[in-house]
């Protein structure tokens, strides 16, 4: 694998930030720089393109286990806390807990934006796109983390609960009872967390 860490004193001190917002020993911190270098800030560095598209394909890579996993955890942990549940019931209390704008709302709970690292174009882009970024991003550190944890899929499962998913299950759960306003992105142009 490329060295894709970046050494500088400052970015350093931003990981080992974000890893105490995480509260996990031991990440690989390569895995978590990667997770938080989206594909748009390389593009506009001077590092040679090679480099570029190796970070980008490992970016996606890593999004793309996190995505499966979440979806995994969420599936499991519902089956065993919901007995009574139908699988219709499952699925759909399933999608909103996957939905990319709850994506986005975990990614604001463990201050992603503080961190990661974008393009200046999609740093001045509309809140909306941002929020879809966020949720990408946040599939992308989940699977660093569950690749940090050993692809331990009990420790990645413990972590998702304990530090969002838990808390988070109640909200949903009054939501899909009172009102669909999660539904679409436009909760996301009220929100001015996303401007850091």
């Amino acid at each position: 694998m490329v060295q894709f860490y970046n050494s500088s004193t400052k970015r350093e001190q931003d990981i080992q930030a974000f890893l105490k917002v995480l509260d996990i020993s031991n990440l690989d911190k390569e895995l978590i720089e990667i997770s938080l270098m989206h594909p748009s800030y390389l593009y506009e560095s001077n590092i040679d393109r090679e480099k570029k598209d190796l970070q980008q394909k490992e970016y996606r890579r890593l999004a793309h286990l996190g995505d499966a996993i979440i979806g995994a955890v969420v599936t499991d942990y519902l089956y065993e806390q919901y007995p009574d549940l139908a699988e219709g019931e499952l699925t759909q209390l399933k999608q909103q807990l996957v939905s990319k704008v709850q994506l986005s709302k975990f990614a604001r709970q463990i201050n992603l934006h503080q961190y990661c690292l974008l393009g200046k174009s999609l740093k001045r882009s509309i809140l909306n796109k941002q929020g879809k970024l966020f949720s990408e991003m946040f599939e992308a550190v989940f699977g660093a983390i569950y690749l940090g944890l050993k692809r331990d899929f009990s420790f990645s499962k413990s972590w998702l609960i304990e530090n969002l998913l838990a808390s988070t299950l109640d909200e949903v759960i009054d939501l899909d009872e009172t009102d669909d306003e999660y539904e679409d992105y436009d909760y996301l142009l009220t929100t001015k967390e996303y401007l850091d």
